[in-house]
């Protein structure tokens, strides 16, 4: 068994959030706050136990999630739960009526930076389109509760998917910034999908 410490959890969700970009020791380390000796002992460590692979580009090592690895994969999902548990508890509960009619439930947006200050609730909802009614249902219901109203981006799995390649800049920020609060597994599947390397 594998025992991951906080930093190298925090490389690790780093690194698999921001797929789009391409992190080094250099990098990550100022993502992480951490040296880039600490960084590079940590990839170097998490690419020995099979969790990341890494590319050479010139001088620079390159690392990304090995998605081919099915421990790296259950344990990207755990660091995933675990940080919507431990910061997004609240919303986990909030929207836990429509987990079973979405496939993925992203929390991003000023809510999750200052919840205070928050104009709205915004929301990534992905979803086959037969679930569109009950999603809706529960938005208005939620909205005539709520203090601060859901603002809701409605997706497919085939949306979603075109949105993350095109590097459509609202989609990225949403995964790379939010809390996963549903759908985790299905999430590592997409981004396995879009991530080149």
């Amino acid at each position: 068994m594998i025992n991951i410490n906080k930093a190298e959890s925090k490389l690790l969700l780093k690194i698999f959030k921001d797929f789009s970009r391409d992190y080094n020791a250099n990098s990550i380390s100022k993502e992480i706050g951490i040296t880039p000796r600490g960084a590079l002992k940590i990839l170097k460590k998490l690419k020995a136990q099979n969790l990341l692979k890494d590319k050479q580009l010139g001088r620079a090592v390159f690392y990304k999630i090995n998605f081919d690895d099915k421990y790296a994969i259950k344990i990207i999902e755990t660091l995933l739960i675990a940080e919507a548990r431990e910061r997004a508890e609240r919303w986990v509960k909030e929207f836990n009526d429509i987990f079973k009619s979405t496939d993925i439930v992203i929390l991003f947006g000023s809510i999750i930076r200052n919840e205070k200050k928050a104009g709205d609730i915004d929301v990534l909802l992905v979803f086959k389109r037969r679930e569109y009614d009950k999603i809706s249902d529960f938005i208005n219901k939620k909205n005539k509760i709520l203090f601060k109203k859901i603002h809701e981006i409605p997706q497919t799995m085939q949306d979603l998917k075109e949105n993350l390649r095109e590097k459509n800049k609202a989609m990225i920020e949403a995964v790379r910034e939010g809390y996963i609060l549903h759908g985790q597994d299905k999430l590592i599947d997409v981004i396995k999908d879009v991530t080149s390397f």
